[in-house]
């Protein structure tokens, strides 16, 4: 009977320790929710309202709708963000952080400037204080290779390329191609770029910080090129219900043995 005992508490353990790599999903957007652009201003914040961020009705990953930078007069001036729920969230090597997105281009022009990135504010909040670091995933047409996937790291590269092994703009662009997935993984001192669920590139950041905020959209000229997001996701690690499942099953444990 005690053999049974210690070996359905060990079992309850086992199976949380096997749980370690589930993941919460807190923010997803497919965009098929919204009525128009003004639908949009509920969670996001267009921050120029004048020259907003689209919704496109017509075209999504999977779906009807996404979101369109499709205005090339006025996107210098185009952009939105969100905090992220919950408030800031610090990855760990053992709790990444993941953003996710699927993007299309019309065309592989090098002058598309048309990005999501994930910051750390001082304040713990999008503008709240000074910005501790930045991290993008997307296409831009400074100093980098204006054929490729494009990133930037502010505490560590920089912008930097993708490589070419899993896409290109041209690929991207290509009528036949239609969508391509891309994600950064942060960790507590490295961050992760994919393309299509594969590992591309690995860079350097700052260690330890709290992310807050979603920014979509360069709000630099763009101009010459249509360029869409859809099913922008961030996941992290199921909250600490591991450690605490844990704690009780040991917890079981040391009873049975005082009991013993």
């Amino acid at each position: 009977m005690k053999k049974q005992v210690l070996a359905v508490i060990a079992g309850v353990c086992a199976a949380h320790v096997l749980s370690v790599s589930a993941q919460t999903t807190i923010w997803f957007d497919d965009f098929e929710s919204y009525a128009d652009t003004a639908a949009l201003s509920g969670p996001y914040t267009q921050m120029y309202p004048g020259t907003p961020v689209l919704l496109d009705t017509s075209k999504g990953y999977l779906s009807d709708q996404s979101i369109h930078f499709g205005q090339p007069a006025n996107n210098n001036t185009t952009r939105a963000y969100f905090n992220i729920p919950g408030g800031p969230v610090t990855p760990t090597d053992q709790n990444p952080l993941k953003v996710e997105f699927w993007t299309d281009l019309d065309t592989a022009i090098w002058s598309t400037r048309q990005y999501i990135e994930i910051r750390s504010y001082a304040g713990g909040e999008y503008g709240a204080g000074a910005l501790n670091d930045l991290i993008a995933l997307g296409f831009t047409s400074s100093g980098v290779d204006t054929t490729r996937i494009n990133y930037r790291v502010v505490s560590g590269v920089n912008w930097g390329d993708l490589t070419d092994t899993y896409a290109t703009r041209a690929t991207i662009a290509d009528p036949n191609n239609d969508w391509t997935k891309l994600a950064m993984v942060l960790y507590h001192d490295k961050v992760e770029f994919y393309v299509n669920d594969n590992l591309d590139t690995t860079q350097t950041k700052a260690a330890g910080l709290a992310f807050d905020s979603i920014v979509i959209g360069s709000g630099l000229s763009s101009a010459g090129a249509d360029v869409w997001f859809d099913n922008l996701t961030v996941i992290v690690p199921e909250p600490s219900s591991l450690a605490l499942s844990l704690l009780g099953g040991f917890g079981l444990l040391a009873m049975f043995r005082r009991r013993r």
